[in-house]
């Protein structure tokens, strides 16, 4: 497996910008979501990694070896980076058996037939195709399919495995069943794994950390858990997870230790990192619904999402807002409601 490290990485393609002072380390072993909109530059960055692409500035090191310089010009061929590469169409050979597809970068590197034989069969065993060997892709299943491409990207034992959007094109259920396939197969085998997406739902689910990216830059390289409850900026916030993101006007500490801030006319005690924060990001959680809440709200709309209800509200000063309910709430009611320790930033942060 390998540690993959971004140092101060950019890419332009003529007078477009698609990356820019990128830096990060990619753990031994971790399960990496670089995850955004359309457009942010993840899959630029995948493709940097595995050497299709060359930095217009900064470098990449694999396990501390240099595979891509801006400044000296080095730039290691995929075929020399042994990572495996999983794409978002497949790109299977139709002519070639499941077996066979899987072998091919065994025969592409010059491996005997008898190691070809024992690695192709330890590879489709692993991702539970040993039935499927000698069946043709167009008598797969989608899942099938994105399966045999995992494999013939494990076979050749890479160092780390890249991921460009692979589910992206699996109906609902099949994706949930195949989310539930990556993440048993990082737990077994301990791969580094890189995982484009555009899914939040996918890069929570299944990543170690998740880098969120916009504009070419990463926002916030963290664990899923704190992307939702700490973001860094506004971005973050309204891209990862329910709530709003409403400025404020900071008070000063509060006795608990947290920080005062004024919503409404209303003095909030909310969590930061920061002296005072001019931004609150309020999740879902962060509302208790109660006749005794200082504030008001209107429901707007009551969606039911299977053991509670999800709330669109408007509060005072046009404020929208999402809370949970655990019984369903008429549209147009009036709501008290009081918001508990949201999480506070500053408008304007350094990203990375």
């Amino acid at each position: 497996m390998a540690e993959l490290t971004l140092t101060a990485l950019g890419k332009r393609f003529d007078s477009h910008v698609a990356l820019t002072e990128v830096s990060a380390t990619f753990d031994d072993g971790e399960f990496v979501a670089l995850l955004g909109p359309s457009g942010c530059g993840k899959t630029t960055l995948l493709r940097l990694l595995a050497g299709f692409e060359a930095p217009t500035e900064g470098e990449i090191a694999v396990d501390g070896t240099l595979v891509a310089s801006a400044r000296s010009g080095k730039l290691l061929p995929p075929e020399e980076r042994n990572m495996g590469i999983v794409f978002q169409s497949y790109a299977l050979w139709p002519h070639m058996s499941v077996a066979r597809n899987v072998a091919y970068p065994l025969e592409v590197r010059g491996f005997s037939r008898a190691e070809r034989r024992t690695r192709v069969a330890a590879a489709l065993e692993m991702t539970g195709l040993t039935d499927y060997a000698d069946r043709m892709p167009a008598a797969l299943s989608g899942g099938q399919r994105q399966r045999v491409a995992l494999a013939r990207s494990l076979v050749a034992d890479p160092s780390a495995v890249l991921l460009d959007e692979p589910l992206a094109n699996l109906d609902l259920s099949l994706r949930a069943t195949m989310q539930e396939a990556f993440a048993a197969f990082h737990q077994r085998t301990g791969a580094t794994m890189v995982y484009v997406t555009h899914d939040q739902t996918e890069a929570m689910a299944m990543a170690d950390r998740v880098a969120v990216m916009d504009g070419g830059r990463i926002r916030q390289f963290a664990t899923p858990e704190v992307l939702y409850s700490e973001p860094a900026d506004a971005f973050v916030a309204g891209f990862v997870g329910d709530g709003a993101v409403v400025p404020v006007e900071p008070c000063g500490p509060s006795d608990t230790g947290d920080v005062t801030v004024r919503l409404l006319g209303q003095e909030v005690s909310a969590r930061a990192r920061v002296a005072g924060p001019d931004r609150l990001c309020i999740r879902p959680e962060d509302i208790t619904l109660g006749d005794e809440g200082a504030l008001r709200a209107e429901v707007r709309q009551c969606t039911y999402l299977g053991g509670r209800f999800r709330l669109r509200l408007i509060a005072e000063g046009g404020l929208d807002l999402v809370a949970f309910s655990t019984a369903r709430v008429r549209q147009g009611a009036s709501l008290g409601l009081t918001i508990g320790r949201p999480w506070g930033f500053a408008a304007e942060v350094a990203h990375g």
